[in-house]
């Protein structure tokens, strides 16, 4: 096994606990292989606002890779490096369908997170931001509209949508009639939601992106998550580890199965493979 020089981290149900909080166990390995050299990148499906907070309790000086791959974000210049956002012609595909599908949307642009008002899916990222620290150079800018159409015709680009409804049926009703010439990824992250990126973009795909320009090759990378928008990078790495809260489904992608996010299963993993 290749010596590790990159530790990708996603974030929600793995770096993070239940309750949304980075164990000390956790903390503390990662900042053990941070002194031997080994660099650590998130790689979350969240926005670059609502991932920084973490970011910036870990002290890290690499770049976010946010929106399931579809951008990077660098935090020192506080500025995007690249990415391929949705497009129009997409946009304009997709509008009528969410709106008859009766679905939530969250749209993920540069300057903030955008929503409707009583978007439930909305509410609870709402309430979770309050445990971040107002005095951070980068705190959540949402962005409320009573028209999707409207919303997404005054703030470009769109990064990604995230799409939710009360029920797991309509989700499936509204992937069942998307056309096959969208030229979209779609993550189905929760039974009743459903996550939207232009084709291409991936974890997996930007990590790969990001290695490559500091000169790393992609088996010296381990990588840990729970979810299916992790399976991308489980796939291109050299080591990848699942978490004991993922699905059977997820486990099978990773070469190790540690642990779950309560109980520490990166610093476990990291003590048996990496440190």
């Amino acid at each position: 096994m290749a010596k590790f020089a990159v530790i990708a981290l996603d974030m929600d149900g793995t770096l993070l606990t239940s309750d949304h909080q980075v164990t000390q166990q956790t903390i503390d390995a990662l900042q053990q292989a941070r002194h031997q050299g080994i660099e650590v990148i998130l790689v979350t499906g969240r926005h670059h606002m609502m991932a920084y907070p973490i970011h910036h309790q870990l002290a890290l000086d690499t770049p976010l890779i946010c929106a399931n791959g579809a951008y990077i974000f660098d935090a020192q210049s506080q500025r995007i490096l690249g990415g391929d956002p949705l497009r129009d012609w997409q946009w304009d595909r997709l509008l009528p369908l969410i709106e008859s599908s009766k679905l939530d949307a969250i749209c993920h642009f540069s300057e903030g997170i955008g929503y409707l008002p009583d978007n439930e899916h909305f509410l609870k990222i709402r309430n979770h931001t309050r445990r971040f620290l107002p005095e951070l150079a980068i705190y959540p800018n949402f962005i409320e509209h009573t028209s999707l159409a409207t919303l997404c015709a005054l703030h470009r680009p769109l990064w990604k949508i995230e799409l939710s409804h009360a029920t797991t049926e309509q989700i499936d009703a509204f992937i069942a009639v998307l056309p096959d010439d969208l030229e979209i990824t779609c993550d189905r992250t929760a039974p009743n939601g459903l996550e939207i990126v232009n084709a291409g973009n991936s974890k997996g795909n930007r990590l790969a992106e990001w290695v490559s320009t500091k000169g790393i090759a992609l088996e010296q990378v381990i990588a840990f998550g729970d979810n299916h928008n992790d399976v991308s990078m489980f796939k291109q790495v050299g080591f990848g580890v699942a978490m004991g809260n993922a699905t059977a489904e997820i486990q099978q992608h990773a070469d190790f199965v540690t642990c779950s996010n309560d109980e520490s299963g990166i610093a476990s993993a990291l003590h048996r493979w990496v440190l």
